[in-house]
């Protein structure tokens, strides 16, 4: 792989071994960010982390300003968790530039990536911690009024998210919001994260892996190809083969807490619900009449069912105020 960096643009080559593709795109990344990422993670990563970057920070901008107005953030604390090399949490500091922004991740070598990263970008609003182990967050985190788990809990292993959100949970003052995106939806008919096969996501685990396996689509740019083939179930969930539901995600959230988990609604004047917000973010020149018809259906189950069933969960949790006990 060859990259080639100018001002405001990256271009990537990708040789593998049945053709050789290329891909730019703009970035607001200098080149000596650029530079140092690709010293300290190699080109891979680097496309990983900064390939699908607009696309990302696009999708944060308009999941975080469609519910809650920019002032709203003003003063606020808000919490970035799996925030890998930190390129995603500083544009979200950018982006709120009166917000104090933390981002919290696993691998000690990636907080220090990401501190150089921030201090490259001249980004003073934004820390980065380290957890303890996969099942803990950093000691005296405090309290956030704002979560971000941005293609993260699908990577989550069952007993961590139900370790893991409870704590983060925990760490979410009384009327704080939580943003999760970029999660496949766990019964969407085509497995697009790790595997691209359809009706894979109602196969039982044990199905599902041997399907995977042995069947898995071959793409070196957009599956891990030694994922797909581990014998270990366990390193399929890790790469993100099972995705969510918003029940089971707010079944982890207040698992044995007294406050209340309560789906928003976005407030934006171009997206009246959420069925209206997912027909804004895919585009209204291609299948416009299906794609209203299906906005149509998931008004519908999120009215009823507090679901919408397309290929991303997206969805924001309000924690209310802890229930009162019974006198």
């Amino acid at each position: 792989m060859t990259i080639k960096a100018s001002e405001n643009e990256v271009c990537i080559e990708h040789p593998n071994e049945d053709s050789a593709s290329s891909y730019c795109c703009e970035t607001e990344f200098s080149e000596p960010v650029v530079d140092y990422l690709i010293g300290r993670i190699g080109y891979a990563d680097l496309a990983n982390a900064i390939g699908p970057f607009e696309h990302v920070h696009a999708i944060l901008k308009a999941q975080l300003f469609s519910y809650f107005r920019p002032e709203e953030f003003r003063g606020k604390r808000l919490l970035d968790f799996g925030s890998g090399f930190g390129v995603s949490t500083c544009a979200i500091a950018k982006m709120l530039p009166s917000a104090e922004v933390c981002g919290v991740e696993l691998v000690p070598e990636r907080i220090e990536i990401a501190q150089t990263v921030a201090a490259l970008q001249k980004v003073g609003n934004v820390k980065f911690l380290c957890s303890p182990s996969g099942d803990r967050l950093p000691d005296e985190i405090g309290q956030f009024d704002y979560v971000i788990l941005c293609a993260v809990y699908e990577h989550l292993l069952p007993h961590e998210r139900k370790t893991l959100m409870p704590l983060l949970w925990s760490a979410m003052k009384e009327g704080a919001a939580i943003f999760i995106n970029r999660t496949p939806y766990r019964y969407f008919p085509i497995e697009h994260h790790s595997t691209g096969l359809w009706f894979i996501n109602y196969a039982p685990d044990s199905l599902a892996h041997f399907i995977a396996r042995k069947f898995a689509r071959h793409d070196p740019v957009q599956y891990s190809r030694a994922i797909q083939k581990s014998p270990i179930w366990e390193d399929h969930l890790r790469g993100g083969i099972r995705g969510a539901t918003e029940w089971e995600i707010i079944r982890n959230l207040n698992w044995g807490s007294s406050s209340k988990a309560h789906i928003l609604q976005p407030r934006a004047e171009c997206a009246r619900d959420r069925a209206d917000y997912w027909f804004q973010r895919t585009g209204q020149k291609r299948f416009r009449l299906l794609k209203r018809a299906l906005a149509s259906t998931f008004r519908i189950t999120d009215k009823f069912l507090d679901t919408v069933p397309s290929m991303n969960v997206d969805v924001v949790i309000q924690k209310e105020a802890r229930l009162k006990a019974k006198s």
